[in-house]
């Protein structure tokens, strides 16, 4: 243990460096921000694309299987595609190292973290060109790509929060909707390298643009210092005791309560256990598990499911690039209101909508316009969730062990987002193609966020019963 902790010492330390941080603040504040928009843009954007990959992989397996070697075909055509098995160890496996990456970050800095991230998600795509079986691209694209996104993921969503205390829902939509330029811009990229280049080159090609630019991006990771903390907080109880009527006592309640923001938040808990026994994080902890597991499977189905209703293959990644531009307005604009309105209203409100555009738009949708408002309403609200899940954890348990919070919730998700793809697969598969319609996917997605709904109205009356006050 001791060979351990001196060869960690002796590792290099990468990101903005603390003098630096010190002197120019504001600077160094600009460039986390935009070092982490630029990671949400290729790391979880990369995700967000895969309903691209996972159209190519389907047919390609469905044909391999349903396919005997006289050319007919054969009476396994009917069985689940193993192809889905890739997107949802890929989303399994990313929600399990948002755990791991917390712990990481303390032992090796939140810089050579996010390189290791960038390595292993490089690495995974690339080494997935040359895979010819659903085991190896479940190993590559699926484990080790969806690990480093995971890594990456949970240090620039987190990290921005640290270095502002106002408005906070508004930065943290502008860095959460580099997720979805990043599925804007790389899903309709990953259609054209894959007809120019073929699957194999086109999942090389991203493998090496992926591990450049999220290395860069390991450069302009720091958290905000301890000194510019105390500081901060020095002179805020400078500011108190030069109020008016202010007495030593009620100077020192003051101070601290503002303390307490950055450190507890609503609830007053100061460790792992605090935050676990408090109903709060179960109720927050179900909502999430449901609706970020809905939403990939919205996802990843949505270019599948255009062609099930008979469009074109480029509409379906029209489609899905629309849905990540969506969300692009959806997290600003959301952040900047939740900011007036409170993150826990703000996260029902948004995920309502969700739930009647899956049943009321989604589940009737037969053409290419339909589809497009769609995507658009889907977007707009189902986009927000990924800045309001920080938000949220610091609303309840304060800025303190904010990326142990959400790593604590990414535990859960493991086990929803790594099930949802496959339950919606036999839903598509046993049950669409056999006369029900492809509608079925819809009100498994409608259902599954109407049950997060109920879960983010439980919260919100589990921390107040007043509806017009700010949560």
């Amino acid at each position: 243990m001791k060979a351990f902790r001196t060869t960690v010492a002796r590792l290099p330390k990468l990101g903005i460096t603390k003098s630096f941080c010190l002197v120019h603040p504001h600077i160094a504040a600009g460039i986390v921000v935009f070092a982490s928009f630029f990671g949400m843009f290729l790391g979880p954007g990369m995700t967000n694309s895969y309903g691209i990959f996972e159209e190519e992989y389907e047919n390609r397996f469905s044909n391999i299987n349903g396919t005997s070697s006289s050319g007919k075909t054969s009476s396994s055509s009917n069985a689940l595609s193993p192809a889905i098995a890739i997107g949802a160890v890929h989303l399994g496996s990313n929600y399990l190292f948002t755990t791991i990456a917390g712990a990481l970050c303390e032992r090796l800095g939140m810089g050579l973290t996010t390189f290791i991230g960038s390595l292993m998600v490089g690495s995974g795509h690339f080494l997935a060109g040359f895979c010819t079986e659903v085991w190896q691209l479940v190993l590559t694209q699926g484990v080790l790509a969806g690990a480093g996104i995971g890594t990456i993921f949970i240090i620039v969503s987190t990290i921005p929060t640290s270095w502002f205390t106002k408005n906070q829902g508004f930065l943290i939509g502008i860095v959460h909707s580099g997720s979805g330029v990043g599925g804007l811009v790389l899903s309709p990229m990953a259609r054209y390298l894959i007809n120019r280049y073929q699957l194999s080159g086109a999942v090389k090609i991203l493998g090496l643009i992926l591990a450049v630019g999220l290395a860069l991006v390991s450069l302009g990771m720091a958290s905000k210092p301890e000194e510019l903390l105390d500081r901060e907080d020095m002179e805020n109880i400078d500011i108190i005791s030069m109020s008016d009527d202010c007495s030593e006592h009620k100077t020192s309640s003051l101070a601290k309560k503002r303390m307490s923001v950055r450190s507890f938040g609503v609830r007053d808990v100061h460790n792992t256990g605090g935050v676990l026994r408090s109903p709060e994080f179960w109720y927050l902890n179900i909502a999430v598990m449901l609706a970020e597991a809905a939403f990939y499977v919205v996802l990843f189905f949505l270019p599948v499911y255009a062609i099930g209703i008979g469009l074109t293959s480029e509409q379906g990644a029209l489609i899905a690039g629309v849905a990540n531009g969506a969300s692009i307005i959806g997290r600003i604009t959301i952040g900047y209101i939740a900011d007036l309105a409170g993150n826990i209203n703000m996260f029902f409100i948004t995920h309502l909508f969700v739930t009647v555009s899956c049943f009321f738009l989604w589940f009737p949708a037969k053409s290419f316009l339909v589809m497009m408002v769609f995507a658009c309403t889907f977007g707009i609200f189902a986009g927000s969730l990924t800045p309001m899940v920080p938000l949220c954890s610091v609303t309840l348990f304060g800025q303190n062990g904010l990326a142990n919070n959400v790593g604590l919730l990414g535990i859960g998700m493991v086990l929803t987002t790594s099930a949802a793809p496959v339950v919606a697969r036999v839903f598509y598969e046993k049950i669409g193609q056999n006369g029900a319609g492809y509608g079925t996917v819809a009100l498994f997605c409608g259902g599954t966020y109407f049950v997060a709904t109920l879960s983010i109205l439980a919260l919100r009356l589990c921390v107040s019963k007043k509806p017009w006050i700010k949560i």
